[in-house]
Parts: structure tokens; sequence; C-alpha cells
């Protein structure tokens, strides 16, 4: 099964509202960390993603954003009252208890007042000494390249992710090219893994939105049949006028004429998604949403593509 690990940013929100119904509901469950202390919008995709049958995974103590200094707040209650006034009324979630690493006390005391069926998300290593707590846990997640495999296999029920897309600092420094993940092939070999997650296009920690770029990149993730199927990302970054911060919507189609032109030479690579019909919508139309609305859209791509695996 797969655990996508989305910020509970506009347009991170919007991307998995936009796949319901496009995604099997069986193999996809969203965990979702609040970053704003504005609850509304993370209620709404609560209650859609409840209604079609998706108990998203909820960060109650969240660290990021305007999180980032009140860490170890509760916010089950508030979010509770959010979802009460919805427009659906409702919405069932799964507790996530987030966990920095064995010397986070402040998160530890919260995991151990819990009663209820509750997630453990394990942020950085564990100690042998923390697997009795997290053993009350119905699931941790936790990342297999910062704790030791004879750790965390004394843990019942396990949800590997990994950090995999290397941003970096300029988009004119991107190859076309970059390895992903390999996760999504291997955690079955763990009896105690029940599924993968991971940050889609975007990394771990919340990154504050830039000004107009230089160049303008857009990330399309895909399965390679002929290498194990692990996961990749082509990047198709615009080409002219690298030295100036004009005409960003001019450059968006550059790039994205790329992104058509790769496709349509390599069809049986990517999924036709929701996602890459948004692409070539706006192909057509000659569009420019913002950049926004690009990185959703990659999401969606990205999501979808592992929905099924």
């Amino acid at each position: 099964m797969y655990y996508p690990i989305l910020k509970g940013k506009q347009f991170e929100l919007a991307a998995i509202r936009e796949l319901i119904g496009h995604i099997p509901l069986n193999n996809v469950c969203p965990i979702l960390e609040p970053v704003n202390l504005a609850l509304g919008p993370l209620a709404t995709t609560i209650s859609e993603l409840s209604a079609s049958g998706i108990s998203p995974w909820i960060i109650i103590n969240p660290a990021q954003g305007e999180y980032a200094n009140n860490r170890g707040a509760n916010i089950t209650t508030s979010l509770t009252a959010q979802l009460s006034g919805t427009a659906i009324g409702t919405g069932q979630f799964v507790p996530c208890i987030k966990i920095i690493d064995q010397t986070d006390t402040t998160a530890r005391a919260l995991l151990n007042t819990f009663a209820i069926p509750f997630v453990a998300y394990i942020e950085g290593n564990i100690s042998p000494a923390l697997i009795p707590e997290l053993k009350r846990a119905a699931v941790v997640v936790l990342n297999p390249d910062k704790t030791d495999h004879a750790i965390w296999s004394m843990l019942p029920s396990v949800v590997l992710f990994h950090d995999g897309f290397e941003k970096k600092a300029r988009n004119l420094d991107y190859a076309d090219e970059s390895f992903y993940s390999k996760l999504h092939t291997e955690y079955k070999y763990h009896q105690n893994t029940i599924g993968f997650g991971d940050f889609t296009s975007l990394g771990e920690r919340l990154v504050a939105g830039g000004g107009p770029a230089f160049v303008v990149t857009i990330h399309l993730s895909f399965l390679d049949p002929s290498r194990l199927n692990h996961m990749y990302f082509r990047h198709f970054s615009s080409y002219s006028d690298t030295k100036s911060q004009s005409d960003p919507g001019g450059k968006f189609l550059e790039a994205l004429n790329l992104l058509v032109a790769h496709v349509n030479t390599n069809p049986t690579n990517f999924i036709n998604t929701l996602g890459l019909q948004n692409f070539y919508a706006l192909n057509t139309s000659g569009h420019y949403p913002n950049l926004g609305v690009v990185k959703k859209i990659s999401i969606k791509h990205h999501i979808q593509t592992l929905s099924t695996w």
C-alpha cells in the first residue's frame, strides 16, 4: 500500500482531493502534516477523502510551518471542531504522532496518553529502548535509512518511507534524469512491512515559496521496466533567457513542450494519469496557470503512478 506524505499546503491538499475517483481506495492512504494554523482547508480535504472511503493519517502534533514555534501542540480537538463545520459535516482520520527521535520527550509523552488506535511517525532514528512504547501504536512509519533493520524488525506493523527527491539549489542544475527510489519494489520483502511512502516531488522539509525563477523546470516521475521498475524523474527545463526572471509563462511552455515531446517519444514509460492529461491540456491551450498548479499536477501524476503498485 502506498502512503504519500504531504504537507497541508493549498496545492498539496488540492492534489489529493482531485485524485478522488482516480486512485484505488484500498491501496492509497495519505499522511498529512498541517503547516497552517487555519485548519479549514485540511478539514475539507479530510471530509472529502472520508466520504470517498479513504481515512487519511493526520499528524496531530505538527512541527513545520506555522507550528514550528509551537511544536508539541495536539490539534486533535481543534481539527475535530473544524470537521463538524464542513459542508459534508463529518470526516474520519487516524491520529498520527510525529516523533523526532528517542530524545523527543514531548511527543513520547503524547504517545503514552493515547488509548485509541493511532500511528507513530518517526522522523529520525529509533533506539531499542523506544520499541516498547512504539508497540502501543497500530503502525509505525519510519525511514529505513536512519534505523537499523534489526531494531525496526521488532515492531509488528511498519510503513517505510524515503525522501528520494534530490532538490537542487537552482532549476538550472537539474540533469535530464535522476534516480528516485526502489522502495516500492523492496518493501514487501520485510515480513512486518505493510506499505511504503515518500514525499512525491517535494522534499521532507517544508520550503518557503521562492520568487520568479530564472529557469522553469517540470518534474515528471516514471517507473522503468527495463531497470527493475525502479522510479526515476525526468526534469524538463526551459532553455532560453536563463539570465533573467522575465516571462515565466513562456518558460513554462518551453519546458512543457519538452515534456510532451519526450512522453510522445517514450509512451510506454509513462502512465496516462490525470496529472499527465492536465499537462497535455495546458500544452494544447498554451495556458500558464502558475508554478503552484504545476507542482500540484506533478504531485497528482506521481501519486497516481504509484497508486496501483
